[in-house]
């Protein structure tokens, strides 16, 4: 008896074949809507400013394929030459012609995979097929767009333009700074003269983050969450990434209703620098305090010396502590542990205790918000920035590692949307040749890149020929007339 599953596909079979069938349909239904767009496109136009010269060919990548289609390109009066379609369709991201769903998804693959895999995720998930470095071309281009639209963001806000006042209004502002090492490529390794001997001799570079957030809001299970929360990262020097910084706090706050901000940081001068300049409330971070204390400090009773001075809140007595400490010290390690730990907090004694600590009084938070301890950066650099750019094997270039920092900050805080919601002008489209009249083409056309050999002098022409002249003429099949006659 035959038996009933032979000669039926499985489901697996089955679901591939009517998914590649819906696909082909959907490439076919929006090639005949963008054509019949096109038409409508045209018919709309102001005749008077744009006159249509030609019909070009264009391919689409959208989530399900390739779309071949033809569109109309038109001259404007200033002579500059635009598709009409890839402008009403909003086809001039920096993406290319990319469809902006499929550039969406490919970037959030990116962001959580490597490229290689991101590409068959994409390849795999959706009708379009795509290789890696297609997908690093994608995110490249993402990234650039997000550049550009942070340098017209920093001209708005410095020429004082409308609209550069975020719509989040908050009396209270915290933010959180720190640095990140990320492996680079050796070409672009550099050594560093602060920082462990160990990361000048692994080609690492330190990446700047900036987290800014209003509050803390308690979930349903029992955590406490960030509200408001936004992220940047960047390879730019201090003054440069404290500029994008607030340009991008202004873009998303109200910055002239904040009566208190309040800083939190490691101690680093770069972050000192740029809370003194922003008239922040500078502290240094509790968990790096702590951790330092444990780092170089070894017995338990010292340590909890160390920790009851700090409750006494008096920045002295722990100075003290510590140098009692070194004078009892038994080796030069400890000593010198020791010397570096008081070093560390001397050098931070206007900021050593937290906000709590000094008994700062800040305004009522609004309901369902507290403001608690400060300290969130650590995570933040873990779920941001570590997990995809540090801890996979991979090294980095400056100009991709700031990209992919740039979007994994802002997929996980603002969204990719909102940084983008002021895209900058869009590049002039590019001037296509104008068809040539039969009395101004040239003699010949060239067969492409460095055709230009095919029109050079025969060899031997100039010379005296001989039977073995003539063979290598005859084997290029250029012989003249006046060789074939001397035959």
């Amino acid at each position: 008896m035959k038996n009933i599953t032979e000669g039926h596909p499985n489901f697996k079979s089955l679901e591939k074949e009517i998914f590649e069938l819906m696909c082909q349909t959907a490439r076919e239904v929006t090639r005949q809507y963008l054509e019949w767009y096109d038409l409508r496109v045209m018919a709309d136009r102001d005749t008077s400013e744009y006159r249509c010269v030609g019909i070009r060919a264009t391919t689409i990548k959208t989530l399900f394929g390739e779309v071949s289609c033809r569109r109309r390109y038109y001259k404007k009066k200033d002579g500059r030459y635009i598709f009409l379609l890839d402008e009403a369709m909003g086809l001039l991201g920096n993406s290319g012609l990319v469809s902006e769903n499929l550039a969406e998804q490919i970037v959030i693959e990116c962001s959580d995979k490597s490229f290689r895999k991101a590409a068959n995720s994409i390849s795999s998930l959706t009708g379009q097929s795509i290789s890696a470095m297609g997908a690093w071309g994608v995110a490249r281009q993402f990234g650039e767009t997000i550049e550009c639209q942070e340098a017209r963001l920093a001209k708005l806000a410095e020429n004082g333009g409308e609209g550069q006042l975020g719509n989040v209004s908050s009396r209270v502002l915290f933010d959180e700074f720190d640095d990140v090492w990320l492996p680079m490529q050796k070409e672009k390794r550099q050594k560093h003269n602060a920082g462990p001997s160990t990361r000048k001799k692994t080609g690492k570079k330190p990446i700047h983050i900036g987290t800014a957030y209003t509050g803390w809001i308690k979930s349903k299970d029992g955590r406490y969450n960030t509200t408001n929360k936004i992220a940047y990262a960047s390879f730019g020097g201090t003054s440069d990434f404290a500029a994008r910084f607030e340009t991008l706090l202004r873009h998303c706050f109200d910055m002239d209703v904040v009566e208190h901000r309040i800083s939190n940081a490691d101690g680093e001068p770069w972050i000192k620098a740029l809370a003194t300049a922003n008239d922040s409330i500078l502290q240094l971070d509790p968990y790096h305090r702590s951790r330092a204390i444990i780092k170089a400090v070894t017995d338990k009773s010292d340590r909890k010396s160390l920790f009851d001075a700090i409750g006494e809140k008096d920045v002295d007595k722990v100075l003290r502590v510590i140098s009692g400490l070194c004078t009892k010290a038994k080796d030069e390690t400890s000593r010198e542990k020791l010397d570096k730990l008081y070093g560390y907090f001397n050098n931070n004694r206007d900021s050593f205790f937290t906000w709590q600590e000094r008994g700062i009084k800040l305004p009522v938070p609004p309901e369902g918000v507290t403001y608690r301890n400060l300290g969130v950066q650590e995570s933040s650099n873990c779920n941001l920035i570590t997990q995809r750019m540090k801890h996979r094997k991979g090294s980095w270039s400056v100009t991709g590692a700031n990209h992919m920092a740039k979007i994994l900050c802002f997929r996980s805080t603002v969204g990719l949307d909102r940084i983008l919601g002021f895209l900058p002008e869009p590049a002039a489209a590019a001037v296509p040749a104008e068809p040539l009249s039969a009395a101004k083409s040239p003699r010949y056309d060239g067969k492409g890149y460095g055709a230009d050999w095919l029109y050079a002098k025969m060899p031997f022409e100039q010379t005296f020929k001989t039977n073995g002249r003539n063979a290598i003429k005859g084997m290029l099949r250029q012989r003249t007339v006046s060789d074939l006659a001397l035959k």
